[in-house]
């Protein structure tokens, strides 16, 4: 064996297990059902809220090893979860809650999101598979889906009936008001209260597309059509006019003498043969 060790031999020796292996071993054969591996069920208790160094809050449900059960945690941003937890993380059903009004439905795994539902603040449910609101050809929005179309002069302008009104210089973007000034949305029940910071590319967007006050006219929009045709409209040239005029003329010139315009002619040539022939002669 000592020859082998010097050659570089790989092979290893068979490892021999230890007395306190051997009496492990047994006692785990001896003992199957004592050791069995059981689910504990460890005690909950309600405390009251909790404030976290990030600016979360937590009010539910604890155990020994953290939050647990049900319970609500409101992020700093103003979001609101509302579900169970375990082990600290979000597990089971729950809902967040956005500012804007929005609320996500769904079922998570130790804090891994799996199925969900978007529901936006007029009630309107997303789908992300199949996505047909305002989209060309039909430009429907919520109230319009669920109430149906209105007559040219009455349509819809706003989920809210009445419309509600805007303060002066500002624009309706649904979860607020946006000052092109401040360049921020505002709560509508709360013209001081800061609802979001809207980034550049939904500023222009809400420019060119949200009511405003004072309102002004749009006019036509070619985006929203399939195909634009521009109208066309008829007008009768000079040209045209006389022709219909001496048509008129014509016809009442043959109905008052009993001939017609081919007749006409007919005589006007045999009368020029017979002036012709009678020359020659």
């Amino acid at each position: 064996m000592s020859s082998d060790k010097g050659r570089g031999s790989s092979v290893a020796e068979e490892k021999r297990p230890s007395m306190w292996e051997e009496l492990m071993r047994k006692f785990i054969e001896e003992h199957k059902v004592e050791c069995k591996a059981v689910s504990v069920d460890i005690p909950r208790v309600t405390r009251s809220a909790k404030e976290f160094p990030t600016g979360s809050r937590y009010e539910g449900t604890w155990d020994v090893l953290g939050m647990s059960g049900y319970g609500l945690y409101t992020f700093p941003n103003g979001v609101i979860y509302e579900g169970e937890f375990e082990d600290g993380m979000f597990h089971g059903r729950g809902e967040l809650r956005y500012p804007c009004g929005a609320v996500l439905y769904g079922k998570w795994t130790r804090g891994v999101l799996g199925e969900k539902t978007l529901a936006f603040a007029d009630g309107l449910e997303y789908d992300e598979d199949l996505w047909p609101y305002c989209v060309m050809p039909d430009r429907r929005f919520t109230i319009e889906h669920n109430k149906g179309l209105k007559p040219a002069g009455e349509s819809y302008t706003t989920p809210d009936q009445p419309p509600r009104e805007i303060p002066k210089g500002f624009y309706d973007t649904g979860d607020g008001f946006y000052d092109p000034d401040t360049k921020v949305v505002y709560k509508v029940d709360d013209p001081t209260s800061i609802v979001r910071y809207p980034c550049e590319v939904e500023q222009k967007w809400i420019l060119e597309n949200c009511r405003t006050n004072p309102e002004s006219t749009v006019g036509p929009r070619e985006d929203l059509y399939e195909e634009w045709v521009l109208p066309m409209i008829y007008v009768p040239t000079m040209q045209s006019s006389m022709s219909m005029s001496m048509a008129s003329f014509s016809y009442r010139y043959s109905t008052d003498y009993g001939h017609d315009s081919d007749s006409g002619d007919a005589n006007q040539v045999n009368e020029k043969s017979s002036s012709s022939t009678s020359t020659s002669a």
